[in-house]
């Protein structure tokens, strides 16, 4: 740590402690928009997805309700268009269901749950849609149709045997015409001929056959002309021979004619039959058909008890069971197409409460979205507030660091500073060699000046202990005084030594931080930096300090040649 520090300047440091202060902050303040923009995000995403779904199930409510109303329309009026609604708003609703399915994963298993609900629903309106076009969308198409050009058949048929009014006529003529005879009064006579008249006209409307109007006229004409005879002979006091004569074989020939084409209350019962027909097709009540069958059997027994031919009895009787064929039809269809109504309405009711849970869920999926968002934001905020006390911690504890690495050196530098000023023993700097650091280099030179004084003080001291021994020797007067000064010489000789020997290997390690300086700068391409060449400057300077120090005492003192050998400085080793 204290040699990555010292690799730094000052201002390095500083910018550096600034810089990750400010990159600490920067991280707090990406996090915070970081934790905006995700919980903005969210809510928009919450937003897009519940307003989409939300509109969609609504959407799809519409259209089921549209198609429910098309159904209904259709089973009412019957007609084409209304079914083609059905399927138009089904094929929307078929539309906004895949629409939905890609909202969401609650949405798709929605969808999948009603998708075949749909469906089935589709299947059972289009088999109720066929029923009834096979029953008959109108009363001239289906079943309907078929019996009721069956029934209408019949009716105008029935018309040619209803001779009900004209018998009726010819029986009140045949009465006036007895009143006659018996009282001889000329209204009755009057009676007879108006009575004719209207028989005439009555045949003319009646829905018989042209052969039978033409027979029937024919014989009324002869009944006229005949009686005409017998009413002035009674009424001028002749005999009535009771009542017979032509007209009265004319009369007898009409009665004949009209018994052979005549079923008592045919059309009667066919318009009862007519109206049960419709009950059933209005009220749809099963006591009807039983009623339907019951007229049609009297009918037939009409029919068998008249006098009419053959023929005109197979006629009427076959197109009587067409139609009791062709209505029972049509009951088995409307009781299948009921049958299939409440299978259609059965799966109509199980689409509409996964359409009402579909909404239900949307709702909650939105509040349960929305306190998770909440939730979501409240932890952001304080993780937020957390990395920013955390941030703010660490660049406090970071600016304190770098401020303890630089204010630690200077105090220390300080206290050295106040011992080399009052002489006390001053130890060394802690220091990176080779450092960059502005403090780290004024700690290297302090310890270079410490180091120099030291060494400065040694060589005086020794000097002097050397210049007393010498005055000693000089001054000494029996042999054991001389002794003890050479002995004395000696001793400084050989701390001079280690001196020496300690500036000796001082130079080497300048020389040697001289030559790597120097190689680095050979092979620095881009030129001398400026510690390099402070750093030569240096190690310079320090060989010239040391070359200062002992320049002066490498020579033989010249006033004491005798003493040479013992005085002369040892060689460096």
């Amino acid at each position: 740590m204290n040699r990555l520090s010292s690799q730094l300047r000052i201002g390095e440091k500083i910018g550096l402690g600034f810089a990750v202060v400010c990159l600490l902050f920067f991280a707090v303040v990406g996090y915070y928009h970081h934790t905006l923009r995700s919980v903005t995000g969210d809510y928009k995403h919450l937003l897009a997805v519940f307003e989409t779904r939300k509109s969609l199930a609504l959407a799809i409510e519409i259209e089921m309700a549209a198609v429910r109303d098309a159904e209904k329309a259709f089973l009412i009026a019957h007609k084409e268009q209304f079914a083609q609604e059905v399927d138009e708003h089904l094929q929307v609703l078929f539309d906004k269901l895949a629409l939905l399915a890609a909202v969401d994963e609650d949405s798709r298993q929605t969808v999948d749950q009603l998708r075949p609900l749909l469906t089935g629903y589709r299947d059972s309106f289009h088999a109720v849609a066929e029923a009834w076009r096979s029953m008959g969308l109108d009363e001239n198409s289906g079943v309907q149709g078929a019996f009721r050009s069956k029934i209408h058949r019949l009716h105008e048929l029935a018309g040619r045997y209803s001779v009900d009014r004209l018998y009726a006529g010819l029986l009140q003529l045949r009465r006036h015409e007895k009143d006659l005879a018996l009282r001889r009064d000329l209204r009755y006579a009057e009676q007879v001929r108006r009575q004719v008249g209207e028989l005439v006209q009555m045949v003319k409307g009646s829905e018989l056959p042209a052969a039978v109007k033409a027979q029937l006229l024919d014989d009324l004409r002869q009944y006229a002309q005949s009686f005409e005879p017998f009413a002035r002979e009674l009424l001028a006091g002749g005999n009535a021979n009771g009542g017979m004569g032509r007209f009265r074989d004319a009369a007898h020939r009409i009665e004949a004619v009209l018994k052979a084409n005549h079923v008592p209350h045919l059309e009667n019962s066919i318009l009862q039959l007519r109206r049960r027909e419709k009950d059933f097709l209005l009220r749809g009540d099963e006591s009807y058909p039983p009623m339907v069958a019951e007229i049609a059997r009297g009918i037939r027994a009409q029919i068998a008890a008249s006098a009419i031919a053959d023929a005109d009895k197979a006629l009427l009787s076959g197109l009587l069971n067409d139609y009791q064929s062709s209505f029972f039809v049509l009951v088995a269809q409307r009781a299948r197409i009921a049958e299939l109504t409440r299978a259609m309405d059965a799966a109509a009711q199980r689409v509409a409460p996964l359409l009402t849970s579909n909404s239900a869920q949307a709702n909650q999926m939105m509040s349960q979205r929305i306190e998770e968002t909440s939730l979501a934001a409240q932890t952001s905020a304080r993780l937020a507030v957390g990395a920013m006390l955390a941030a703010t911690i660490l660049g406090a504890l970071f600016a304190v660091l770098i401020t303890r690495r630089i204010v630690r050196p200077l105090r220390e530098m300080a206290g050295l500073l106040d011992n080399l000023a009052y002489g006390a023993p001053t130890p060394r700097v802690a220091a990176v060699p080779g450092g960059r650091d502005e403090v780290n280099a004024m700690a290297l030179s302090l310890n270079a000046l410490i180091g120099h004084r030291a060494n400065f003080l040694a060589w005086w001291k020794s000097s002097l202990q050397e210049m007393n021994a010498e005055r000693t020797l000089q001054a000494a007067s029996s042999r054991d005084e001389r002794e003890q000064a050479i002995a004395e010489l000696r001793a400084v000789g050989m701390a001079r030594v280690e001196q020496l020997n300690a500036m000796r290997g001082r130079l080497l390690a300048e020389v040697d931080d001289i030559i790597a300086t120097t190689q680095r700068v050979q092979s620095n391409h881009s030129g001398t930096t400026f510690d390099d060449a402070k750093r030569i400057e240096h190690a310079a300077r320090e060989i010239a300090t040391l070359l200062e120090i002992v320049g002066g005492d490498l020579s033989v003192p010249a006033n004491d040649a005798g003493s040479s050998s013992a005085t002369a400085p040892p060689a460096l080793v």
